[in-house]
């Protein structure tokens, strides 16, 4: 039986991201599994549990309103 989940958020990914999350796993997994926090900016982090802080991992697209120059 497929359960319906409700979608809550989507969380994009670009080649580099995925490469880097790639590359950096063992850094950051705890356990065995890695968490990515997701800011309301659209922007994606890899949070340092085990010596605080966290890295910028990404954000796939910039926002709407952001202006190119």
């Amino acid at each position: 039986m497929i359960r319906n989940t409700k979608v809550v958020g989507v969380a994009e990914f670009t080649r580099d991201m995925a490469q880097t999350l790639t590359d950096y796993f063992d850094t950051y997994a705890v356990e065995g599994i890695v968490s990515i926090e997701l800011g309301d900016d659209g922007t994606l982090w890899l949070p340092n549990r085990r010596l605080g802080g966290r890295q910028f991992l990404g954000m796939a697209k910039l926002p709407a309103e952001a202006k190119i120059f």
